[in-house]
């Protein structure tokens, strides 16, 4: 799949950022050395040939849910490097069963969209995607810290987008947030698995806690600051059931 490479700064550090074609899935990328770690993976060739040429062997993958639009460009990494999985628990229970891979419901959703601008993301998603059993390395229930390089980074289980769902702080000043929390888009608790009870009794106030001044690198869209959402507190919509 084609897609851009993107160099973000976030202080002393880099990481680089493609997006997807079709579903403009957000999948970002470190490097040390021979080894490097990927949140949210998806099958982009310009990620590939970069990960070749920079010569790596080793490959660490978080996830910060479990919808194949974040998950389907594993296999390509297990394929050509040793890789080592790491997701919340629930979410590591969907991946290892083959009906919850199938990209069904968005293809469905690119559908209706589709329909709407008149393109045909569905067809191309479709055409590409394989669906794969995942069995991942390390679970977590409600919290888990990775210490990698110099990098640290403290997952938080945050519930309501889907039951797998997690947020990714990287070294106190970045929040991965996948699904949980994306710009000016409401969040969806209402697929498979989704919560809104949960969004709000768990996730949301989680959110609230985060300082004003921490980036958000979102599973969609542009990156921002916390407080680009908040109205003297956090205000973060829903699409309940």
């Amino acid at each position: 799949r084609h897609c851009g490479m993107e160099r973000l700064t976030i202080g002393s550090r880099f990481l680089l950022r493609f997006v997807s074609e079709d579903v403009r899935t957000n999948m970002y990328i470190f490097l040390d050395g021979t080894r490097f770690l990927v949140i949210d993976p998806h099958p982009a060739s310009e990620a590939l040939a970069f990960l070749r040429k920079a010569g790596v062997s080793e490959c660490t993958v978080l996830l910060t849910h479990e919808h194949p639009d974040h998950t389907c460009g594993i296999y390509s990494l297990q394929r050509e490097w040793k890789t080592e999985l790491i997701c919340q628990e629930a979410c590591g229970c969907a991946i290892a069963d083959l009906n919850n891979n199938h990209p069904a419901l968005i293809v469905a959703m690119l559908a209706v969209q589709d329909m709407r601008n008149g393109t045909n993301t569905a067809e191309h998603f479709r055409q590409y995607y394989e669906a794969h059993v995942y069995i991942p390395d390390v679970t977590f229930s409600t919290k888990f810290e990775l210490k990698w390089g110099q990098e640290r980074f403290f997952f938080v289980s945050t519930p309501g987008h889907t039951a797998g769902s997690c947020c990714i702080i990287w070294n106190d000043t970045t929040v991965f947030t996948g699904d949980s929390l994306l710009l000016n888009t409401p969040t969806i608790t209402r697929l498979p698995g989704g919560s809104t009870k949960q969004y709000k009794n768990i996730t949301l106030p989680f959110l609230k806690s985060l300082p004003r001044d921490m980036f958000v690198l979102p599973g969609h869209g542009p990156e921002f600051r916390m407080a680009d959402v908040y109205h003297g507190a956090v205000h973060v919509e829903f699409v309940g059931v």
